[in-house]
């Protein structure tokens, strides 16, 4: 006895049918991936009161572009120009690591809750509140030193340069700290970024295996 089995239709457009699929599939199951681990790294670093950090993180997916291939790939990376990302790279890495900081000046400024800010919520460096209140006071405190600006207190808040007509009005200056110099600074390591990225490494190839299943 003999059997017969006739194929219709063409196993190339099978195959090519196939393919597309899957590659739209395993695309889009990367690019997925790569936006939750980018937004579980952005909720530790939340929780470790370093919320607005996880605004340097990003993700891109490729081929990209409404693209799709069976060999995607995806990647989770500090956003910005080269300069600028190799600076927020360095500071993840002190939260996740700990780090010990020195300046190539000789010291570090540690800006008190007493400094102004300036631009987009940074604190003013030692250069600019001496512009802005006049000279600094300088006094040696063990291995730090504190400077101080002469300031009087602002009647809506924060603190105004002590100029010859606010003291003829009678307002009293008073010497603020502003900044606290020393030489080295530790940061203590507050992130473990490390185990959200071993834990992809095990979910993101059974999510792939997922893919290859149900295909």
């Amino acid at each position: 006895m003999r059997a017969s089995v006739t194929i219709t239709g063409s196993l190339n457009d099978a195959f090519n049918e196939w393919t597309e699929s899957t590659a739209r599939r395993l695309t889009d199951t990367t690019e997925h991936a790569a936006s939750t681990m980018r937004d579980e790294m952005r909720t530790a670093m939340a929780n470790a009161g370093l919320g607005k950090l996880g605004r340097a993180l990003g993700y891109a997916g490729y081929p990209g572009g409404g693209n799709y291939s069976i060999h995607p790939a995806a990647e989770v990376f500090v956003r910005g120009k080269a300069a600028s990302a190799v600076k927020w790279e360095g500071i993840i890495d002190a939260f996740n690591d700990g780090a010990t900081i020195r300046s190539k000046r000789g010291w570090l400024a540690i800006p008190t809750k007493n400094c102004p800010k300036g631009a987009r919520g940074r604190f003013l460096t030692p250069e600019q509140v001496a512009e802005r209140f006049g000279p600094l006071r300088s006094i040696a405190a063990g291995k730090s030193v504190l400077l101080f600006a002469d300031v009087i207190a602002g009647k809506s808040g924060g603190v105004r340069k002590a100029t010859a007509g606010r003291l003829a009005q009678g307002r009293q200056s008073k010497l603020t700290l502003m900044f606290v110099l020393v030489k080295e600074a530790t940061i203590r390591k507050r992130l473990d970024l490390d185990s959200v990225i071993r834990q992809w490494e095990t979910r993101f190839p059974a999510m792939i295996a997922d893919v290859l299943k149900a295909e």
